[in-house]
């Protein structure tokens, strides 16, 4: 091993070694809460009022010819 090879092992171990010493998160199940976050809610009545709809607007368009 030259050098550059000792030298890449040595940084090499000195950023895994923390890594290496924490030990594993634990394995199982997430606990979920029994609530649910977001709760949407029926309204009581049916609407009544009509929606209103606008007429679809045309525009005339000018062709070459008539120019």
């Amino acid at each position: 091993m030259n050098d550059f090879d000792q030298f890449l092992e040595l940084k090499l171990r000195h950023m895994l070694d923390p890594v290496v010493a924490t030990p594993a998160p634990p394995r199982g199940r997430i606990k979920r809460t029994k609530r649910p976050i977001l709760a949407v809610e029926a309204p009581l009545g049916l609407a009544v009022e009509a929606i209103p709809v606008v007429d679809p607007v045309t525009i005339p368009v000018l062709h070459a010819s008539q120019l």
